[in-house]
C-alpha cells in the first residue's frame, strides 16, 4: 500500500496550520483526568488548535472556556493545572461559573451596562467525560463525545475507570512531527530492531486489528499468560481487578491519544501534541490497576510490588526513549525524501490513520 501522507506534509508549517483549523479544531481533544478537577476551583489548561483553553471546576460544575481575559487579553490561568478562582492575574477581573465577569476592580470607572457585562462572557466550550478522561470540543458541532468514540466508548470508559495509582508522568519534547510519533505507535513492524531489549521481549503478536470510526484497536497475544512462570507471583496482588484481558491491547483515540494495557494490570496513556511542524510534546502516564479488595487509604504495596511498579516505569521510559531516537531520524529523512512511502499489512492501522487524517484535511 502506498502511504497517503507525503513526506513534505511532515515538515510544513502551512500543513500544521491546516491541521489546527481543520482537524484539531473539529474533534474532541483530551484534556486530562477527572481526578484533577475534584475540588472547587481545580483547573486544567491546554491548547487546542493553538487556542488557550481552561477547564475548571466552577462550584462543582466542570466548565470549559477560552483562557483569555475579556478586559486586556491576558491569559487567566497561567499554570498547566492548579487550584485558584477564575481570576485574571493582570488586573484582577474575576469570572463566575458562567464565564461572566462578576468582580471588576474600580467597576464604576467602566460605566458598563448590564447588557455590556453579559457580552464580556468568556467563550465557552463543551466538556464531556469518558470514564476518568476529560475531553473538550471547541467546534460548533453538536456531536457528543460518546458518538465520536462510537463503539469504542464503553471500552475506554471501562479501561480508564480502572486506572489506579499514577506511577509516572513522562513529558518530553521530541524533534519530530506529531504524525510521525502517532504512526510509530500504530505498528509493531519496527519492534524487532528498535525495541530488541524491551517491548520485543513481551512477544506481542498477531494482526487482530479493529477499526471503529476514526479509531483503531490492536488486540495482541503475548508469549506468556498472566499467571505463568515468574509472572504469577508478580500479578498475584491484582487477581480481583475488574478489568481483565488475556494479552496486550493498544488503541488510538483519533487523532493523538494512545492507550495500552498488558493483561489489564498496567496501563499507559500517551498524548502527542504538535509544538511546531518539526517538534512535538509527548506526555505519557503510567497507571497500575485498581484492586477492589484493597483499601487505597491504608494499603501499602509490598517490597515486591514496589519493585514491579518501578519496573513498569523503567520499561515505559526505555521504550519511549527508543522511539524518540528513531522518530527524530525519520524527521530528518522526510525533509529530503522523494518517495511517497510504503505500508505493509502489518501497518494497516497507519494506513487507516492516514485515511481519516486526509478526510479532515481534504
Amino acid at each position: 500500500m502506498k502511504a497517503l501522507i507525503l513526506p513534505k506534509d511532515y515538515c510544513s508549517n502551512d500543513v500544521l496550520h491546516q491541521e489546527e483549523s481543520q482537524l484539531f479544531a473539529g474533534v474532541w481533544n483530551f484534556v486530562g483526568f477527572k481526578s484533577s478537577l475534584e475540588n472547587f476551583d481545580d483547573f486544567l489548561t491546554v491548547e487546542v488548535a493553538g487556542i488557550p483553553v481552561v477547564v475548571q471546576n466552577c462550584k462543582g460544575k466542570i466548565r470549559g472556556f477560552k483562557n483569555i481575559c475579556s478586559h486586556r487579553h491576558s491569559i487567566i490561568q497561567v499554570e498547566g493545572a492548579g487550584n485558584r478562582p477564575l481570576l485574571c492575574p493582570y488586573h484582577g477581573w474575576a469570572y463566575n461559573e458562567n464565564g461572566i465577569p462578576n468582580g471588576i476592580p474600580k467597576k464604576p470607572l467602566f460605566k458598563f451596562s448590564k447588557e455590556e457585562i453579559q457580552c464580556l462572557k468568556l467563550q465557552e466550550y463543551r466538556v464531556e467525560f469518558c470514564g476518568s478522561l476529560v475531553f473538550i470540543n471547541i467546534s460548533d458541532s453538536e456531536e457528543s463525545l460518546e458518538n465520536y468514540l462510537g463503539d469504542l466508548f464503553p471500552e475506554i470508559e471501562k479501561m480508564s475507570s480502572n486506572f489506579g495509582d499514577l506511577l509516572d508522568v513522562n513529558s518530553m519534547e521530541i524533534q519530530a512531527n506529531w504524525k510521525i510519533l502517532v504512526e510509530n505507535t500504530l505498528e509493531s513492524y519496527h519492534v524487532n530492531l528498535i525495541h530488541e531489549e524491551t517491548f520485543k521481549k513481551l512477544g506481542a503478536g498477531g494482526m487482530n486489528f479493529s477499526f471503529i470510526d476514526n479509531h483503531s484497536v490492536w488486540d495482541a497475544t503475548l508469549i506468556t499468560q498472566e499467571n505463568e512462570g515468574k509472572s504469577a507471583k508478580v500479578h498475584r496482588p491484582f487477581q480481583d481487578r475488574e478489568y481483565v484481558i488475556e494479552g496486550y491491547k493498544h488503541l488510538i483515540i483519533f487523532p493523538n491519544v494512545l492507550i495500552s494495557t498488558t493483561y489489564g494490570v498496567s496501563f499507559n496513556l500517551s498524548v502527542i501534541k504538535p509544538l511546531n511542524e518539526n517538534t512535538s510534546l509527548f506526555i505519557s502516564y503510567v497507571f497500575i490497576t485498581k484492586t477492589p479488595s484493597r483499601n487505597d487509604n491504608d494499603s501499602i504495596p509490598s517490597i515486591g510490588e514496589k519493585i514491579y511498579r518501578q519496573s513498569l516505569v523503567d520499561f515505559n521510559r526505555k521504550v519511549f526513549d527508543e522511539d524518540k531516537q528513531i522518530c527524530e531520524k525519520v524527521q530528518l529523512g522526510v525533509k529530503h525524501s522523494h518517495m511517497s512511502g510504503e505500508l505493509s499489512d502489518e501497518e494497516a492501522r497507519v494506513c487507516e490513520f492516514q485515511k481519516k487524517y486526509q478526510k479532515y484535511l481534504s
